[in-house]
């Protein structure tokens, strides 16, 4: 099934993953995490390294281990976690480029335009911890897995 919008399966396992910690009192591993998203182990270590090592997260092994926030949770938008991930969002909406267009006007009309001009600024003004005020957050004592 094709998708207007497609955000990708790491996009989306680091800004649950975020949000995730910054609404937990308690470090979490990624096994507790990946647990509570329902990710890959390995898919969700991976994106929470990248996190890691751009200064997002920092982490500790052992027993005692897991993730924090390594910036607060206030200063972290949605739409940078998405580029960095993703990249630059690229506001490319038909598979024919403009010069070759054989129409005077965009056959799609503007809605994929507005849509996207939208779900930009979206993520341009949620912060993650917007994330975790505004939408139930899971019981961290059910998730000590």
């Amino acid at each position: 099934m094709s998708k207007v919008v497609h955000i990708s399966e790491a996009a989306s396992i680091a800004i649950h993953g975020l949000a995730i910690i910054a609404s937990s009192p308690d470090k979490l591993n990624a096994k507790q995490i990946a647990h509570i998203t329902g990710s890959s182990l390995n898919h969700l270590s991976k994106v929470m390294q990248m996190l890691v090592k751009s200064e997002y997260l920092s982490s500790n092994r052992g027993p005692s281990g897991g993730f924090i926030l390594k910036k607060p949770a206030v200063e972290i938008t949605l739409l940078e976690v998405y580029e960095y991930i993703e990249g630059t969002i690229d506001c490319q909406f038909c598979g024919i480029p403009e010069d070759k267009c054989p129409f005077v006007s965009c056959v799609f009309g503007t809605k994929a335009e507005l849509f996207s001009e939208d779900f930009i600024s979206y993520l341009k003004n949620t912060h993650i911890s917007d994330l975790t005020t505004k939408h139930t957050i899971y019981a961290t004592q059910d998730h000590k897995n």
